[in-house]
């Protein structure tokens, strides 16, 4: 094997509110890497800058990659890595980084990107390493002007097969003038970087762009972005290349800082409930879970316990949008359901979690959720199957009893709350990335949580939950009582799990199993799971 070309990028960007001028980078040898100065009017987001590095395979299991130019505290730092012939490797980034996505082919390359909040005092360099030595390529991109608390208003992404398109799958964002991130990822096998290997989509800036060589297992890169003005549905951004290589392509929509947002938090909420409607589908016959749509405004999808139907109810009045079957799937006890981000763009995900209903023979040990791609109801996808993919788990200590599941709408983890009729639930969550459709999971221990419990014991019993369209805190529900976690403001998510449960206007059902907050957070809906007619109950926030 020749020597491999390594590309270490020192860049040094001055950035303004209106323009991006005198970006430059040096190969270690002095020779120039190709990085484009360009000027893009940017109302809020600012582009700062780029860094990268790569590596040969020869005993390299990590990347060190400098801090971008510039940087300062409350730019959000966008990482990419990618690796060459290990698609089933696993990264693990350095402490205070979070992954978003990972996306991957059948065997030739995989990527994986992740992001933090840069603090007062970062280290020169971060590095991300891997469970097996491979090629490795990767760059961190810096951004000033997003949300310091909240940065990422969604993503998406997926791998192209032998193309020279780099195709991502549409996005929608809950916030205006954000700015959407855009990253290629491409095999290459030539012996030199070409002149302009990926082209970005059309109206991005492309700031970055450059390879790894390495005999036949070479690396193509590049980072573009483009600002987005107002939220709602986005085109999918595709790009292209000029060699037909398997390739990967991936979107991060970054929020900016007070940008204008479907999602507001309040602390108070009426002390009484509407009645919205009346469920009429008679596909529906024992609802155990409630989920808002993230394409269709004004819709939530219910459930049965234990039948494949899925239906989509008008927030309005309950009246019927659309009825779905989940194909190739049999639940034994669909006890939750919840929407949230995916590969595919917007996903609602099953909880195959209870351990009580008569389908089970015995009480499993292990479980499931199932992720299924939303339907398009607004352009009139109203029946169907829908197909699910499997992600089977275990927890890491003994078999529990769970009726919660709840998806982080930003990064898309799955977190499993278990229901005691004690009060002494778990918190669990799947690891990320995923591991392959069909793979066994360890679930990953989060936080114990104790709710408030009387003599009647299902008032401690969770039933149902859902995290808030801001991420900063979430509802769960019992048999009797609505309760709302909620985060201290800058904190994250996960720390509202220590917080002290909030009682919020409770329902008044007899056998309370299904709870979501509206699209915009500013209400909550519930549903009881007996007896019919199934009534949709909604609490505003005042």
């Amino acid at each position: 094997m020749k020597l491999f070309h390594q590309k270490l990028s020192r860049m040094v960007c001055a950035v303004s509110l209106f323009a991006l001028v005198g970006c430059g980078s040096l190969e270690q040898d002095g020779s120039p890497v190709e990085v484009r100065a360009t000027q893009q009017a940017l109302s809020t987001v600012t582009y700062r800058s780029s860094s990268t590095a790569t590596a040969a395979v020869s005993g390299n299991a990590s990347l060190a990659i400098t801090q971008p130019a510039g940087t300062t505290a409350g730019d959000v730092l966008l990482a990419r890595i990618i690796n060459r012939n290990n698609a089933t490797a696993v990264a693990t980034p350095p402490t205070g980084w979070t992954l978003l996505r990972s996306d991957q082919s059948a065997s030739q390359i995989k990527a994986w990107v992740f992001y933090k909040v840069a603090t007062a005092s970062e280290p020169g360099s971060y590095t991300f390493t891997l469970d097996f030595a491979s090629n490795l390529a990767g760059s961190i991109s810096a951004f000033s002007g997003a949300d310091p608390t909240n940065p990422i208003d969604t993503h998406s992404g997926q791998k192209n097969g032998n193309v020279a398109s780099f195709d991502t799958p549409a996005l929608t964002t809950s916030t205006a003038n954000g700015v959407a991130v855009w990253f290629g990822s491409q095999v290459w096998a030539g012996t030199a970087c070409p002149v302009s290997p990926i082209v970005p989509p059309t109206g991005f800036t492309e700031p970055l762009d450059t390879c790894l060589v390495s005999q036949n297992t070479g690396l193509l890169f590049d980072v573009a972005y483009k600002e987005l003005g107002a939220a709602g549905a986005q085109a999918a951004f595709n790009g292209s290349s000029p060699y037909p290589n398997t390739n990967i392509a991936q979107v991060v929509a970054l929020r900016a800082a007070n940008a204008s947002s479907s999602c507001s938090v309040g602390d108070t909420f009426a002390t009484t409930y509407t009645t919205q409607g009346t469920v009429t589908s008679t596909a529906i016959v024992e609802p155990s879970g409630l989920a808002t749509s993230r394409l269709t405004p004004g819709a939530l999808y219910v459930h049965n316990e234990d039948t494949t139907a899925i239906v989509a109810i008008s927030t309005t009045d309950a009246s019927t949008l659309g009825t779905f079957n989940v194909s190739n799937v049999t639940p034994a006890d669909w006890e939750d359901v919840a929407t949230g981000p995916c590969p595919s763009g917007q996903c609602i995900y099953m909880g195959d979690i209870g351990r009580s209903s008569a389908n089970f023979p015995t009480p499993p040990s292990t479980f499931a959720v199932y992720r299924i791609p939303e339907p398009n109801i607004g352009a009139g996808q109203t029946s169907g199957n829908l197909t699910a993919e499997a992600f089977p788990f275990q927890y890491p200590d003994t078999p529990k009893d769970a009726e919660t599941i709840m998806v982080h709408p930003n990064t898309g983890d799955i977190y499993i709350i278990t229901k005691s009729y004690s009060g002494a639930s778990k918190v669990y969550k799947f690891p990320q990335p995923l591991p392959t459709p069909g793979t066994l999971s360890t679930l990953v221990f989060v936080s114990n949580l104790q709710l408030p419990t009387t003599t009647d014991t299902n008032y401690g019993a969770a039933t149902s939950g859902n995290i808030h369209p801001c991420a900063n805190r979430f509802l769960l529900r019992t048999y009797r009582k609505v309760y709302e976690f909620r985060a201290a403001s800058g904190a994250a998510f996960e720390t509202a799990f220590a917080a002290t449960p909030v009682s919020l206007t409770d329902t008044v059902e007899g056998q309370g199993e299904a709870i979501e907050y509206d699209s915009t957070g500013t209400s909550y809906y519930t549903m009881s799971e007996a007896p019919s007619p199934f009534r949709l109950k909604r609490v505003v926030r005042q």
